[in-house]
């Protein structure tokens, strides 16, 4: 009889930034430059693409998890901030009052995260002044859901290592 072995992924898938998969239901998207690590429900494989970015803005880096429907990709669901800079120069540059939400501060860092305000204007009616529910009800319901309801349960799942 051969003893069970569990193989072991190689070097290179174990310490890089990206979705892993954690408890039923969820993902685990890990920052190991970083330092962080968030959950995410597992439908969002299906309906998100993600973009990192260097220096977007003021922040050091950023990692967006854009809206996709049906091969389109739209505006971000959730991004995640990463800003170099103290907690003084955070609130002496206003911050706090804007849309962009501090998650921690940790090592000079500050994590924050953003969500979009409005529907993406891809989903306006012809005249531009409402948005189309007839032939964007199903994506406009999934959006709203991932904004409101899956996004608020993501933040709390936020750890620094």
């Amino acid at each position: 009889m051969k003893p069970i072995v569990r193989p072991r992924k190689p070097a290179a898938q174990r310490n890089r930034s990206g979705p892993y998969a954690g408890p039923p239901g969820t993902l685990l998207y890990r920052n190991s430059k970083y330092g962080f690590s968030i959950r995410l429900p597992r439908r969002w494989r299906c309906y998100t693409a993600v973009r990192r970015s260097t220096r977007w803005n003021a922040a050091e880096y950023s990692v967006c998890f854009l809206f996709k429907y049906k091969g389109k990709i739209y505006e971000p669901v959730l991004t995640l901030l990463v800003y170099r800079m103290t907690l003084k120069q955070w609130i002496a540059a206003g911050y706090d009052d804007s849309p962009i939400t501090r998650l921690a501060v940790r090592n000079g860092r500050i994590y924050g995260y953003a969500v979009p305000g409005e529907l993406p204007e891809e989903f306006l009616n012809a005249r531009g002044n409402d948005y189309d529910y007839k032939r964007y009800g199903r994506p406009i319901r999934l959006l709203k859901r991932m904004v409101n309801c899956d996004v608020p349960r993501i933040i709390k799942t936020f750890r620094l290592r």
